[in-house]
């Protein structure tokens, strides 16, 4: 079981929700003294946990048009499930008139996602990634996901630190949502990696060195709010939230 969980945790090394789905498995194994009985544990943790991924995505993404004023106009990258969700429910209850999505290179995921939320009847203007932080003063809100938020840093798509920064610089709200099993405390934050991935998506030469990472850490006091199934909280109410949580002990026999 111990191996299970940190191959997948190493599998992909930026997703906080992994992390946390492993710590939730050691926790309910690490405790039983037969086989049987820890199969049984660990089964009854995961069907729980799965039980409740829809309803927490349905009441972050409620939670997060609730904190749009009206009409808003907002800018996002990438393709959160979460915030996706949260722009439909926003455009149906008055709170969002006109989304902008950055492509969001490499994979240009972006792009679908606004073709998507064009379908659902959304205003929507996509820009070239390199626009987005001089985009962020016309409009009212920075919105992104999340794919981990420690007790210092939200890990996300690669543009969401510039976004972020022009946030601030423009005085606009930079809010994230997601749901919090993605929320991950400081015991399990420091097993978080940014992997490099394929450089040939961006450029096929051996006589070219090319850095190509998908995600990138925003330091956590940029952003506004973080809105989850539970509240919307500052930075310092994440972290108490955070403080809360200690990790299983298994933990302590694996390498980092």
């Amino acid at each position: 079981m111990r191996a299970a969980g940190v191959a997948v945790v190493r599998a992909q090394p930026a997703m906080g929700s992994l992390l946390n789905v492993a710590d939730l498995v050691f926790r309910a194994a690490q405790r039983p003294t037969t086989a049987a009985d820890g199969g049984a544990a660990v089964r009854a943790v995961l069907d729980a946990y799965l039980a409740t991924r829809e309803a927490a995505a349905g009441a972050a993404a409620a939670r997060l048009a609730s904190c749009l004023r009206p009409r808003a106009a907002c800018l996002t990258l990438s393709s959160s499930a979460v915030a996706a969700r949260a722009f439909v429910v926003a455009h149906r209850a008055g709170r969002l008139a006109r989304l902008v999505v950055a492509e969001s290179r490499p994979g240009r995921e972006g792009v679908k996602l606004a073709a998507r939320l064009a379908a659902a009847g959304i205003p929507v203007v996509v820009i070239v990634d390199a626009l987005a932080p001089a985009w962020v003063e016309r409009i009212d809100a920075v919105v992104v996901g999340a794919d981990a938020v420690t007790p210092w840093a939200v890990w996300n798509k690669c543009g969401t630190l510039a976004l972020a920064l022009a946030a601030r610089a423009a005085r606009r709200r930079c809010l994230v949502v997601t749901t919090a099993d993605r929320l991950v405390p400081a015991g399990l934050a420091r097993r978080l990696r940014v992997p490099d991935v394929e450089p040939e998506a961006v450029l096929e030469r051996r006589d070219v060195e090319v850095v190509n990472q998908l995600f990138d850490r925003t330091p956590l006091d940029l952003v506004t709010r973080v809105v989850t199934e539970e509240a919307s909280r500052a930075p310092a109410a994440v972290r108490q939230r955070l403080a809360r949580r200690r990790a299983a002990t298994w933990w302590r026999t694996i390498s980092a």
